[in-house]
This record gives structure tokens, sequence and C-alpha cells, in this order.
């Protein structure tokens, strides 16, 4: 007996940012499952079908696992880490279009031609953030200049969280509390575990904190 999918994916609607991407995923996540348990339902007996179905359910948790992490992730920390996303997603595309292509000539020519489509689609995709990725330059290059006084580096902070606000959409009292919430979730997850990345959390969640009247 195949191991079911354990990652529960949140609602769209509910993805703060990379909502585009999370959006396609979602559609070859639901695709993919469609074709695998009508593959489940025939009962498999060929030792790679197995194998490759396996696979592609950890690659189904990852695609969820993707999905969840935009829900729930502070809107600033995932601006900045937007690449890291991109690569992610990449990498699950490359793992779904592999395993379909293994298992294709295996199933019957109703399920092939099914798989044909979705790999039709998958080789066709690109994940790209146009407005996350303007995003992710602005603070960036904020975390990344060195300034000359505590002025002009105010100065600077203070643009660049109104650029991000702007166009992350942290406009309202209700969205920077949910903003400045997550964050402390994800400083709170890891403390422990990767110092970098706190480092990171804490300094956007100073920048909220402090120049908030001016969002």
């Amino acid at each position: 007996m195949l191991v079911n999918t354990s990652a529960t994916t949140p609602i769209c609607c509910e993805v703060k940012v990379h909502r585009s991407i999370c959006i396609e995923l979602q559609g070859f996540i639901d695709r993919i499952l469609h074709v695998i348990l009508s593959i489940e339902s025939a009962r498999p007996n060929c030792a790679l079908a197995i194998q490759t179905l396996c696979s592609l359910h950890f690659t189904l948790d990852k695609a969820k696992l993707v999905i969840k992490h935009c829900s729930e992730s502070s809107k600033l920390y995932l601006a900045i880490t937007s690449q890291k996303i991109v690569s992610r997603c990449e990498k699950i595309r490359i793992s779904f279009e592999l395993y379909l292509d293994q298992i294709q000539n295996t199933v019957p020519i109703p399920l092939a031609s099914e798989i044909c489509a979705i790999l039709e689609d998958l080789r066709g995709t690109k994940f790209s953030l146009e407005i996350e990725d303007e995003t992710r330059k602005v603070l960036l290059s904020l975390l990344e200049k060195e300034f000359p006084d505590s002025t002009s580096k105010e100065k600077a902070e203070l643009e660049a969280i109104q650029v991000a606000a702007l166009k992350l959409d942290i406009k309202s009292s209700i969205s920077l509390l949910e903003e400045k919430e997550n964050l402390k979730k994800q400083i709170e997850k890891v403390k422990k575990t990767n110092q970098k990345e706190k480092e990171l959390l804490e300094y956007l969640l100073y920048l909220l904190i402090k120049y908030e009247n001016f969002i």
C-alpha cells in the first residue's frame, strides 16, 4: 500500500506572497494527484511504477510545503527570499517531469495521454516573480549597503520599508499587526537553529516597529 501525502495544502487565497506561483503549483498538485489515485486504484505490480509513485507522493509533499510556507511566513521575508522560492519550485517541476516521464509507459493509454498533457504543461512552465523581485532588490540593497552615518541609514531604512510595504500591501494597522506577528512566530521557530535567519527576521521586525507610523 502506497503512502498518502501528509502535508495539508492551504487554500491559495491564504497565500500572502508568490500567489501566482502557488496557484500554478496547486494546479499541478491536483492534476498529478488525480493521476496517482487512478494508478493506485489499478494496483500496479510493476516495481518501477510503485517506486515512482512513492517519489511522486514525496514531491507532492514538497510542493504543498512551499504553498504552506507562503501562507504562513512574513511578507517581507518571503520577498527577500523570493529567488529561493523560485529555485525550490523549479526543482519540484523537474522532479514531477522526471517521475511522470518514468511512469508514463507503465499505465493504460487514457492515463498515459493525461500524463502527456501534464508533462507538456510542466515543460512549458517558467516560475517568475516580478513584483516580489522588485521588492527583494530594494530590501537587499538596504541590507548590503554600508552607510556613513546613522542619519543616512535611517533615511534609507524608511524609504525601503515604505516601498516594500506599498508593494506587499502592508498598508493598514491590521496588515501591519499581522506582519509583525508572523515575524515573531518565525523568529521563535528559528531562534535555536538558524542564527543568520533569526537576525534577518529581527531586523525586519525592528524596521516595522521603528517606522510603523510612516507606513
